[in-house]
Order: structure tokens, then sequence, then C-alpha cells
């Protein structure tokens, strides 16, 4: 995998214009590029620690082809690009093959063909807002420290699972149309032996539930504002109580009520306590995703199991990136579980980390669908490689690449969805075959 170097990171800071956020800072490097764009450039630079540029691959000053991936797809990254490439040399004998993997990586390599992507693997959250304001903040989050390098790329594809992003993207002017193009699906990750018997009683479920709530379990839970990933966890929580309620015992029951009572509101020290910045209701009772309203069979206002749930537990981790801090703290003795995709799971075990995982069935731990959009910030110049790079993505081999990382193929009882604009500018959802 492509790693920055430090002249490269050199390159990427000599190339940010420092008017942050401003569309100004942004030169046009195509003559018909002046034509009127879709979109404006709004909002705050997106923020991430300046330890986090390892999910940057490639050089912007020289890039191709600029891609934002969610970054749960890392896992599967190298071996794909690896693979495009070898398919562009196919059609340009001139790309070299070594280019992507893990050679040594200089400035003068960077530019050559076949290393001529810039890529970055990040919480798809983070890089809407970095599409939407034009800019990156990379930096130290505390506060006495914070000397920010300022990245701006003009993406040409984005690729994530969360559709609210794309919407959001569409309707800022940034996408005409996201497609679906391959499938994940959550697991809870634990150590090898799972001792903390994560999920092990006589119902799965009904365990997995009430273990995640046990003040005793020490979880690693995502970052609720910037990884996207925390609106599966979400319904996967609110699934699995739901569940509980309707298969569970009365003692089972009882149990759910008392472990959520005791995290109705922060805990001192939990997350939600300590988490600043932020007009989040962590009130479970007030929370419309955190107690019921309108069911069949529950009561209204019963707390329910949500992710602000396990971030008001004292002993809750709250992480930044959920694929780098999750497994390591796990590794580490300090967390027991905590929710990743599945092909993050495999990545581990495939390396021979310690570590396993307890998944809740299909019925509460519903997979989830990636789509990618060609953005509006694009390059024209880049639109070639760019639709090139989406037909391999399509591609039966694109495909497998992906699964033998552990996501799965569309199948075709599923449906994605479609985003576009109607004629007079609404936003129009169309469900389509995969």
């Amino acid at each position: 995998m492509l790693k920055l170097t430090k002249t490269t990171k050199l390159s990427l800071a000599i190339v940010a214009a420092m008017s942050l956020g401003s569309s100004a800072a942004f030169a046009d490097d195509d003559d018909d590029d002046d034509d009127a764009k879709p979109y404006v450039l709004q909002g705050n630079c997106a923020e991430l620690p300046a330890s986090r540029t390892t999910e940057f691959h490639g050089n912007v000053q020289t890039s191709s082809l600029n891609l934002a991936m969610a970054g749960n797809q890392w896992v599967v990254f190298d071996h794909f690009m690896q693979a495009f490439n070898e398919h562009r040399a196919l059609t340009d004998d001139d790309i070299d093959l070594t280019a992507i993997g893990n050679q040594p990586r200089t400035f003068a390599g960077l530019q050559n063909k076949g290393a001529d992507y810039f890529i970055e693997l990040i919480p798809p959250g983070l890089e809407r807002n970095q599409i939407k304001s034009g800019c990156m903040l990379l930096g130290n989050e505390d506060d006495r420290n914070y000397l920010p390098t300022n990245i701006q790329v003009d993406f040409d594809i984005f690729a994530s699972t969360n559709y609210n992003l794309m919407q959001d993207l569409a309707k800022n002017g940034f996408i005409t149309e996201a497609r679906p193009y391959i499938r994940n699906q959550l697991t809870l990750m634990t150590n090898a032996g799972n001792t903390s018997g994560i999920g092990t009683g006589a119902d799965a479920i009904i365990d997995g539930t009430l273990d995640l709530l046990d003040p005793a379990v020490r979880v690693s839970e995502v970052d609720h504002i910037n990884e996207g990933i925390h609106r599966g966890i979400n319904n996967m929580y609110r699934r699995m109580d739901e569940y509980a309620r309707l298969n569970g015992s009365a003692s089972e029951v009882a149990t759910l009520d008392s472990l959520l009572a005791a995290v109705a509101d922060p805990q001192p020290g939990s997350p939600a306590a300590t988490r600043t910045g932020v007009t989040t209701n962590f009130n479970l009772a007030t929370n419309a995703q955190c107690h019921y309203t309108g069911h069949a069979t529950i009561a209204d206002g019963t707390l329910r199991m949500c992710e602000f749930a396990i971030l008001n537990k004292a002993n809750t981790h709250e992480t930044r990136v959920h694929h780098v801090e999750t497994p390591a703290r796990i590794l580490a003795g300090k967390s027991d579980t905590g929710p990743v995709w599945i092909s993050e799971l495999q990545l581990a075990i495939n390396n021979g980390d310690a570590v396993s995982g307890y998944q809740p069935a299909d019925n509460v731990n519903k997979p989830v669908v990636y789509s990618y959009a060609f953005l509006a910030t694009g390059s024209k110049k880049h639109k070639k490689l760019a639709k090139k790079w989406v037909n391999f993505l399509l591609s039966a081999e694109g495909t497998q690449i992906y699964v033998d990382g552990g996501f799965s193929a569309l199948t075709g009882t599923e449906q994605g969805e479609a985003y576009s604009f109607d004629a007079v500018g609404n936003l129009v959802v169309t469900p389509i075959a995969p």
C-alpha cells in the first residue's frame, strides 16, 4: 500500500493553498473548466490528526485520479489497485506494474504512471466534509499544539456505505447519481478466545445484547460524529434490543431494562460525558432513536439499546478511526469487544492477529451496500481514467478482490439506490437492480 514519505508529505504541504476553505484557492486545470460549477464550497475544513495521514496514499501534485474511499476498504485496496494497474497495462504499456504494492516510495517514483493516484481511506463523514469545504486540516488533537497543514484535493470519485452522505452531496450539487457495487456486514470483534463470552449464551442475540450493556464489558465504540459506520451499528443495536424483548424471557427483559436504566444518562467519565463541541442528545428517554414509540407490542417510552447507550457507559472507549483503534485495543487487552466490518476482522485473522468475532444473525445485522459516485469537483482531465476505474470496480475481477477480502457481492434480491435530480431540481431516489 502506498505510504506517504516525508518528501511526499512535503509536496502535499507545498501545493496546499493557505486561504483555507476558499474556492479561490483552486486553480483550474482545464481551459474549459471555467463553466459555472454546480456546487459551492461551504463549511469548515474537515479535521484529521496528523498521525492518520498513513491513510493517505499517493501524491496530489502528480495524481491522474483522486479517490475518496470509505476507510474500511483499505483492507483490499493495495490488491485492488495492483490489479487495476495490470488492467491498465493491457491498453497502456508504459504502466509501471511495480508502482502499487510494497515497493520503496520516492518523490520521483510517485510521478510515474501506475503510481499517479491520490487515495484517501478515512471515515466517509470526514471525506464528505472535505469535499464540501474543499480542504482538510491535519494536526495534533491537543489544542495547545495545533499546527494545521491544509490539504486541498479535487476528488473525482467518492465511495461510501452511507447513503445519507450521498444524498447530502447530491442536494448540494457535488454529485448527480450514486450506484451500488459491493456489500459488507458488521461483526463484534473479540480476542481469539472470546474470553469475555460475548454472545455465547443459549440465544446468541439476547446474550450479545446484554453483554454490550454489561458494566464489566469494555466496548470500543465508533465516533458517532465522523464515522459513517455508526449508523449501521446503531440500527443493529436497535434491532438486537427489539429481538431480545420479543424473544427473551421475563427475566432477560427485566435485566435489559435494568442495564439500560443505568446508562439512560451519561455516566461520569464516559465518552458522552467527556465529549465536547457536539449537540448530540445522549439522554435515552428523550432521544427518539433510543426509546420506543408506536411499536405494536412494546410500550411507548421504553428505553431501547442504541449507540448512545454504549457511549454513556463509563468504561467505553470512543474511537476516532475505528478500524485502527478497535483491533489494537483488543489485542492490547484494553477493550473486550467492538463493532467492526467483517472485512476488517478477516484481514486481522489473515494477518495472524489473535482475534475472533461474534456476528449477530442477519435478521438483526443486515448487510450494508456500498455505492460510488462521480464528483462534480473532478477534473475533466481525469474523466477517462475515472470511468475505466469504475468499470474495473464493477467487473467480475474487481468484485472478486473485494470478496476475497471479506466483503460480499451484491445479490439478485438486493436493491441499491440511484440518486438523481428531476427536471425541477428535486432529489429523486430510485431503486435499481444490482
